[in-house]
């Protein structure tokens, strides 16, 4: 994509190179053509018979060569804006399918963040489960050994939950995004 942009950029630099080569050339034939109209002119005053009929062929070939830059410009010119316009929409085109294509794959990655962040989750759930069970087991043993005091136990006999820590951890999400971090 980003070679095809210059090219199209290169390409309009050569069209108005070509341009103004045509240009030039077209200057240098209506002076070509100038030259030759005078030079005819001047042999006509030479001959007397002539002088009216000479003066009006370098009037036309003067009005002839001007009429050919004028064309030979318009050309060039609208020939130029054609492909301003055709490169201008080649680049806007470019850009709506790039954006559409990051967005694909930004939606793409949020729904693999999203996939890894449960698949932890899951695999936290189960480690702290894990953990309750052994800290559970623990913390019986450690009820067995003490005697029993009638704070530590509640209304039904049964000894009070344990306390559980749950670590907190920064998601996936928040940390490509620039999110907070616990």
């Amino acid at each position: 994509m980003r070679t095809s942009i210059p090219d199209e950029i290169k390409q309009a630099r050569r069209v108005i190179q070509e341009k103004e080569r045509i240009l030039a050339q077209a200057q240098a034939d209506a002076s070509t053509l100038l030259t030759r109209a005078r030079e005819e002119t001047e042999r006509a005053m030479n001959r007397e018979g002539l002088l009216r009929a000479a003066e009006a062929r370098s009037q036309e070939l003067v009005r002839q060569a001007e009429e050919q830059a004028r064309a030979v410009v318009a050309k060039a010119e609208a020939h130029g804006e054609q492909l301003k316009t055709d490169a201008d929409n080649y680049v806007g085109e470019t850009l709506l399918n790039l954006k559409d294509h990051l967005s694909s794959i930004e939606m793409d990655v949020s729904r693999t963040i999203l996939s890894i962040e449960r698949g932890l989750d899951s695999l936290e759930m189960a480690e702290q489960e894990e953990e309750n069970r052994a800290e559970g087991t623990e913390v019986e043993e450690l009820y067995e050994n003490f005697p029993e005091e009638t704070d530590s136990i509640n209304d039904s006999g049964a000894l009070p939950e344990p306390i559980r820590h749950v670590p907190r951890r920064a998601s996936l999400a928040n940390d490509t995004q620039g999110g907070p971090l616990f």
